[in-house]
């Protein structure tokens, strides 16, 4: 700093300039990156069949701060990535608890027999280095709670009161939530804690008649079992939102975290495993999910058999079987083979096409005989679809017209013949539309019966005759039908 004096004399004024040291302080501040837990939801998750969409919700929480909003994320089953990288959008979240990590020298208390408390001794499910929780509950009166005496009113309102827990040894914590300082309002439950981190939370809605402020509780169902928490959150929600961090003063509004929603309806016959992983920054340590178990099962396809000319024909006209396998939801095509049954007998099989159709058609020999007949077809399967049987379409074949299919042919080996000459008469049946004809056939010399020979296996017959006398004779062989002619 300078100082300027003015001095005066008789030869004028004098200027003098004085300097003074000047003190300065330095220091470097270091920023952390900050640590991020992902969290992610299915619906609908468990057993779900092939090709069924599952609806993915992830949350990344980044315990308040500003989220990565321009990076993605990429959601993954087991080691296969699932479509392309999703970007994250910033949603909103809020603590209204002002420390929420229990720590009994920040205003968490306790209540009843004295717990064992022991903060900053376990690593977060963000793996933030010893900023969880160890309780150890002594009795059912040991309680740990923190207390908010604001003059906020929650009536009418629905309320969320979530916190982070696992435990080597399986138990249950118990949450509350309750008014304060009044205990009009108060409503517990109960969340089953393993080895495994996980979220457990209780939502309420505060009756008309609650007071101002609020409190929350955990306690637990058995003791002396280390139950470790991290990341108290209370909030006006139905549901648990991202989590936020507070550390002495409530956070209502100005929580951010990341959420990213994605559609996926391609999983395969089989167990998946779903996962998101986020590769973090320069502000953010990246993190992967917790795991959605999925199991997806192979479709229970539609199946359906069609004939025609429906319900009826004649026999050996032509009969068309056509099959359909159907998918009764959405996705995937069945695929592979069916096979048609008339009863038990197999009449053929057919590969479905690109919409699931198979045919077959059946004519001449391979003619449905005439009766009443139940079509079937087996669908063999595939790998996103289950084998079945449809149920049965009747079809019912009537005798054929002998004088439109049947053809009936006769020789002589001695024509002409001289009265007295045996002669023999050779007879051939055909039919142009299914099995060969059997049964017999007549014979007549005009009015006169020279026999009715039966067929053979070929169709044929013959008569030989030494009667006929000297003239002419006019030969007309008549088919009598069988069970599929008439």
């Amino acid at each position: 700093m300078k100082i300027l004096i003015l001095v005066g004399c008789m030869c004028g004024w004098l200027t003098a300039q004085i300097s003074f040291a000047q003190s300065s302080g330095s220091l470097t501040q270091t920023v952390n990156q900050r640590n991020t837990i992902g969290t992610l939801t299915a619906s609908p998750s468990g057993s779900i069949s092939v090709g069924q969409p599952v609806s993915f919700t992830y949350v990344l929480n980044t315990a308040g701060a500003p989220a990565p909003t321009s990076e993605t994320v990429q959601f993954y089953d087991g080691a296969s990535a699932l479509g392309s990288a999703q970007s994250i959008l910033s949603i909103p979240g809020s603590n209204l608890i002002p420390y929420s990590q229990i720590n009994l020298s920040q205003g968490w208390t306790t209540s009843g027999t004295a717990p064992t408390v022991a903060p900053a001794a376990v690593n977060g499910p963000d793996g933030s280095a010893n900023t969880a929780t160890s309780i150890s509950f002594a009795d059912s009166t040991s309680t740990v709670l923190y207390a908010v005496p604001s003059s906020t009113n929650y009536q009418n309102q629905q309320v969320t009161f979530s916190i982070w827990a696992a435990s080597a040894t399986p138990t249950t914590l118990n949450l509350t939530v309750q008014d304060n300082p009044q205990v009009n309002a108060s409503q517990s439950t109960a969340c089953s804690v393993t080895s495994t981190w996980q979220r457990c939370s209780i939502s309420y809605t505060f009756p008309s008649n609650s007071g101002t402020g609020f409190a929350v509780l955990l306690s637990a169902s058995t003791y002396a079992t280390p139950v470790t928490v991290w990341g108290a959150q209370f909030e006006v929600a139905s549901s648990p939102g991202p989590y936020v961090a507070t550390i002495g003063t409530a956070r209502p509004t100005g929580g951010q975290a990341g959420s990213v929603s994605f559609s996926y309806g391609s999983f395969a016959n089989g167990s998946h495993s779903i996962t998101v992983q986020y590769a973090g920054d320069a502000n953010f340590v990246g993190s992967t999910s917790n795991a959605i178990a999925l199991s997806a099962s192979r479709i229970t396809p539609t199946l359906s058999v069609s004939d025609s000319p429906s319900g009826t024909s004649s026999y050996g006209a032509a009969i068309t079987l056509t099959a359909q396998v159907s998918n009764p939801g959405t996705g995937a095509t069945p695929t592979g083979s069916v096979n048609f049954y008339d009863g038990a007998a197999l009449l053929g099989s057919a590969t479905l096409n690109g919409s699931g159709s198979g045919s077959i058609t059946l004519s001449g020999a391979t003619s449905l005989p005439v009766g009443s007949h139940s079509i079937t077809i087996q669908y063999s399967g595939d790998g996103n679809f289950s084998s079945g049987t449809s149920s049965a379409t009747s079809h019912a074949v009537t005798k054929a017209n002998s004088s439109g299919v049947v053809t009936t042919s006769v020789t002589s080996t001695l024509n002409p013949s001289v009265y007295g000459d045996t002669i023999t008469l050779n007879i051939t049946v055909s039919s142009s539309v299914g099995i060969q004809p059997t049964g017999t056939v007549s014979v007549m010399d005009g009015s006169t019966s020279l026999g009715t020979p039966s067929l053979d296996g070929s169709g044929r017959a013959s008569i030989t005759i030494s009667t006929l006398g000297a003239g002419t004779h006019p030969i007309v062989v008549t088919y009598s039908g069988d069970s599929n002619y008439n």
